[in-house]
């Protein structure tokens, strides 16, 4: 019955090509703006990432997110190092630079700011040349490799390069892998000290401080005795990226963007498969008609048309995530605005699991008429 199944499904090739073609389309349409809808989310906490080292936040009450940060005076360090329960803080600044290019004109920079003596704060993870030590020399500065291209393209991608950020001279010590930033601003790593310089700031010198828990202690508990005794913001670094991605999702208009394609690719998946697949079996209730007149049961002509369905939505499935994937490792490596991106297990199972249940429910609209299918009709005229 495998084989007669098959069969059926593939005799009238425009039909089952349309029938894949339309799978692979939804598979693609909603995996890969699914896809880019969490990178983008996630490129939103890229500054938690970075900074590993941290497990708590600290900032000010009406601070929401990292890019609408709210410098602090540097003795709320001192405050948070004597809360109990924290084994280590150290500020954390980052603010909006100008960097000129080669022909004159000036770009705007996210200037991020690491700790003098530890670094932390630092892409350490996420270097691609140099070393995040390399701050250490005089006016060092790292650079997203990406950002660097696009600024300076005339400029070979080597350490040693000068650059100059506001009035403040710099030589590139290192290049990094980072996200695109919301703003489309190159992000920069450089000394505490040196940012403050680069963006000329002169009295609230930290942005955030970022805290260590001790040994055994849980952050988010430590976080909250740091907000009760400092009343400063806490958070652990978690609860901090969940409040980010959450702030993004209502405010920043992400969601209802992707929102509405990814909605489109659901529309036009069940209105093509749907459909598609429905005029198939009822067109083929001839065929069912004359399997149940030779004996075969409606329990095997429903094993029939799962199978069909089943065959048609993994190959149109492995097309569309195909394509979906060719896309990630295309543009994820490169320099624009989808660098960085990539395709979470939780979308490729997601986009399975929803193409195989849209399949299945058109089944269903087409069940009844196969099953009350009368075998005389083969006999007939």
């Amino acid at each position: 019955m495998i084989r007669v199944a098959l069969a059926m499904l593939t005799h009238d090739k425009a039909k089952y090509l349309a029938l894949v073609a339309g799978i692979a389309f939804a598979t693609l349409l909603i995996s890969q703006q699914a896809a880019i809808f969490w990178s983008a989310l996630r490129s939103s906490t890229y500054g938690v990432q970075s900074a590993s080292a941290a497990d708590i936040w600290v900032m000010k009450p009406n601070v929401e997110i990292l890019d609408l940060a709210d410098p602090m005076k540097e003795g709320v360090v001192n405050q948070v190092r004597s809360v109990p329960g924290v084994q280590w803080a150290v500020p954390y600044y980052q603010a909006l630079g100008m960097v000129r290019t080669r022909q004159g004109s000036f770009r705007p920079v996210l200037v991020i700011g690491v700790d003098d003596a530890t670094l932390i704060g630092a892409p350490a993870a996420r270097m691609v040349a140099g070393d995040v030590h390399a701050l250490d020399a005089p006016n060092a500065v790292i650079f997203d490799v990406s950002g660097y291209q696009q600024n300076f393209p005339d400029l070979p991608v080597e350490i040693g390069q000068e650059v100059k950020i506001g009035q403040t001279r710099a030589v590139v010590a290192g290049f990094c892998k980072a996200p695109p930033a919301w703003g489309g601003q190159t992000v920069i790593y450089a000394k505490r000290s040196l940012a403050v310089r680069m963006s000329r700031e002169t009295d609230n010198t930290v942005s955030f401080v970022l805290a260590k828990a001790e040994q055994g202690a849980d952050p988010a508990q430590v976080a909250e005795r740091i907000q009760r005794e400092t009343g400063l913001k806490a958070r652990s670094s978690a609860t901090f990226s969940a409040e980010i991605i959450a702030w993004m999702l209502k405010f920043s208009g992400v969601a209802e963007f992707f929102g509405v394609t990814i909605l489109m690719g659901v529309v036009i998946g069940i209105a093509i498969v749907g459909q598609t697949f429905y005029l198939f079996s009822v067109e083929n209730v001839k065929q069912f008609a004359t399997l149940k007149a030779i004996g075969l049961g409606n329990r095997k002509v429903l094993g029939m048309i799962f199978l069909q369905a089943s065959s048609v939505a993994a190959l149109g499935f492995a097309l569309g995530i195909g394509v979906a994937s060719l896309f990630f490792a295309w543009f994820g490596p490169g320099t624009g605005g989808l660098r960085g991106m990539n395709m979470p297990t939780a979308v490729f199972v997601g986009t399975g699991v929803f193409i195989y249940v849209m399949v299945v429910a058109s089944c269903f609209l087409s069940i009844r008429r196969v099953l009350t299918a009368d075998p005389a009709i083969v006999f007939r005229n």
